[in-house]
């Protein structure tokens, strides 16, 4: 549409994302719903800013009176720099192993071992899910509304917690 000094365009987000979704080629988009079905090509990012992203301007684990190994236990795992198999597996003695591949080894289940899985899914955790069983509810059942929960202290032991019974 040609134009003319005094109007501006009506753009229509509808048709903005029917055109991206076609230029992709429709790969991603069960993606965006959810990060696991990512393409190994920048599957962290997709995860960690699908699961994180919204939250990710706030400084409010910054003020924790933890220890500072503490603090970063908490945000190496926030982050996705953990010692879960899941990022383990992709350096593993200079292997790649592939992501269906990189299970939990605690529950023995064949489930890959990432953070969903740790807060979620691992019946090696249930104990500690129910000592925390307030940060769970239908309204915290995604990794973004589990990590946006207001209170964020019981967030924060929640994931310690975890990460030493996982040894990590």
């Amino acid at each position: 549409m040609p134009l003319d000094s005094g109007t501006i365009p009506v753009l229509e987000v509808g048709t903005i994302v029917e055109a991206l979704r076609q230029h992709l080629g429709g790969t991603h988009d069960y993606a965006l719903h959810c990060p696991r079905a990512a393409t190994s090509v920048g599957a962290v990012a997709c995860t960690y800013h699908h699961w994180f992203k919204p939250f990710s301007q706030r400084r409010r684990y910054c003020q924790l009176p933890f220890s500072g190994r503490r603090m970063q236990q908490f945000l190496q795992f926030r982050l996705g720099s953990h010692q879960l198999p899941i990022v383990l597996g992709r350096f593993a003695g200079g292997q790649h192993v592939a992501r269906a591949n990189r299970v939990c080894t605690h529950c023995g289940s064949v489930a890959v071992a990432d953070g969903l899985h740790m807060i979620f899914e691992c019946p090696a955790l249930q104990a500690v899910r129910q000592k925390y069983a307030p940060l769970f509810s239908m309204d915290t059942n995604t990794m973004r509304s589990f990590s946006a929960q207001p209170d964020h202290m019981q967030v924060f032991k929640f994931v310690l917690d975890c990460l030493d019974v996982f040894q990590i």
